[in-house]
């Protein structure tokens, strides 16, 4: 006689448990991305109310991705031993922590350790929600299937935050922004709770002295970029970061290549294919996330548009990307890898170069939706590839390396675009200015603020205008070079199908 146990219909419901799961882990995916998009979208305000510097400003962007870069390694590996549910609980909840702690910022310094306080949430939920995903889809082409709707996921995440943000602006401060994450957060815990299976590997251990050196690599590399514009990128404290930097990561790939159970395997990237899925896992979040914040500035501050309206115009990038992301498993399944992680490269380069060529300010949708589209067919299968090319043994530590380079992109995005269209716009009002003999210190300063005293001339308005314009561009053909390099060798180095 059959046992309840094993009536045939169990399997269809361990399968429906299992898609459950991966909707609820995509709620803490989703949360984690909302905050990076969302704290662009009401980044105006936030400057304009605290009065922060241009480098302060960076830094209330940059400072949640720095932390996740720093520490997702080591979440992975800390999911892998104490259970993946029990850390991404976790995550969440020091997310919501950090969240609260930024609805109560009164301050840039305030707001910015906020933001590292969610980077430690959010290192603790990227890689665990994946892990559990990897672990729940076993078969390779649902597990690229699952991976897809994490991803997009992720893109839907991108695009909450500054509609999300803009909608709460309309009526609040900026503030009030910050309350998706808790919402987020709190159906994501109580889901997990009630889905989520705990799964384990308890054979990894900790890597203290590698967690040591990759953080202060990561953040050596960070403070350059963003602390170079003000303090000179050939001072002697920015050398001495360089040297940081090096010393940390070479010694940081000595140890792990040692070390009997690292945070990274390095020799993995012996393979030419698996180093050049980071790069583009880096590459595409460093053009999607700087791009969407150039662009985000550039629409407050010329167009003078809303936050709300800023965020609807980002919808012709973030849609198409959602879109793709979604059927992105079913396009690498007849293409390979290869061929399609070239083709998002050159299309979100492509998209990119429009964007900076258009003379129109109303005219960069085109350029915003085919940016989104390619990225739409970088983001999961850079994820599939990764995951993909590693024994199942190893997909907590390929997806937390594939989630680091993603956040390291983040940081570079925002930080060295960031960087350029502000170094480009102080540089280029103040030859405005001063040609027209107008009082260039005073206004350029009020002007990168974001305050101004009393009503802006018409004159000085225009040279404003012309300035963040023109810098704007030179941002977005900066994001469009790096991605149409890094397509030359992705185009050469990864396999149509990196081995498993």
């Amino acid at each position: 006689m059959q046992t309840q146990s094993q009536i045939p219909v169990a399997p269809s419901r361990a399968g429906r448990r299992r898609w459950l799961a991966l909707a609820v882990v995509c709620l803490g995916a989703m949360m984690a991305f909302v905050n990076v998009s969302g704290t662009i979208g009401g980044l105006a305000r936030i400057q304009a109310d605290l009065h922060a510097s241009p480098t302060a400003t960076i830094w209330i962007t940059s400072a949640y991705s720095l932390v996740v870069a720093a520490l997702v390694l080591a979440a992975g590996t800390l999911g892998d031993l104490a259970g993946r549910r029990r850390v991404f609980l976790t995550g969440t909840l020091i997310f919501i922590a950090g969240s609260l702690l930024a609805f109560a910022s009164g301050s840039a310094a305030a707001l910015i350790t906020a933001q590292a306080v969610m980077g430690v949430g959010g290192a603790l939920v990227l890689p665990t929600s994946l892990a559990v995903v990897s672990h729940a889809f076993t078969d390779p082409h649902e597990r690229t299937e699952a991976i897809s709707v994490w991803a997009g996921s992720s893109g839907l995440g991108l695009a909450l935050g500054p509609l999300g943000g803009g909608l709460l602006l309309n009526h609040f401060t900026w503030h009030s922004v910050f309350l998706i994450n808790v919402v987020l957060g709190a159906l994501a815990f109580t889901g997990t709770l009630l889905v989520v299976h705990e799964s384990r590997r308890p054979s990894r251990s900790l890597d203290p002295v590698g967690i040591v050196l990759g953080t202060v690599a990561v953040a050596a590399l960070t403070y350059a970029v963003i602390e170079g514009r003000s303090q000179g990128y050939t001072s002697a404290r920015l050398l001495l970061v360089y040297a940081v930097f090096a010393v940390a990561l070479a010694l940081f790939i000595t140890y792990e290549a040692r070390h009997h159970d690292p945070m990274i395997d390095v020799r993995l990237f012996r393979s030419g294919s698996f180093s050049a899925v980071m790069g583009v896992a880096a590459t595409a979040m460093f053009g999607f996330t700087g791009t969407a914040l150039i662009t985000v500035l550039y629409l407050q501050h010329v167009q003078h548009l809303t936050p709300l309206g800023a965020g609807l115009r980002l919808l012709a990038m973030f849609v198409p990307f959602i879109v793709i992301s979604a059927v992105a498993a079913r396009i690498v399944r007849p293409l390979g890898f290869k061929l399609t992680l070239t083709a998002g490269l050159i299309l979100v380069g492509a998209g990119a170069g429009a964007v900076a060529l258009t003379a129109a300010p109303s005219a960069i949708w085109p350029g915003l939706l085919v940016a989104g589209l390619g990225t739409g067919l970088l983001v999961a299968p850079s994820t599939a590839a990764a995951v993909n090319s590693v024994p199942p043994s190893q997909a907590g530590m390929a997806s937390a390396v594939v989630n680091m380079f993603r956040q390291l992109g983040n940081v570079l995005g925002a930080s060295i675009l960031g960087t350029v269209l502000t170094t480009h716009f102080a540089a280029d009002l103040t030859d405005r200015l001063t040609t027209r003999g107008l009082p260039a210190d005073q206004i350029v300063t009020a002007a990168e603020r974001g305050t101004s005293s009393g009503p802006i001339p018409p004159v000085v308005a225009d040279q404003i205008s012309f300035a963040f314009t023109d810098a704007y561009h030179v941002g977005a053909l900066t994001a469009a070079a790096v991605l149409l390099a890094i397509a030359v060798p992705t185009a050469l180095l990864v396999r149509r199908r990196p081995a498993a």
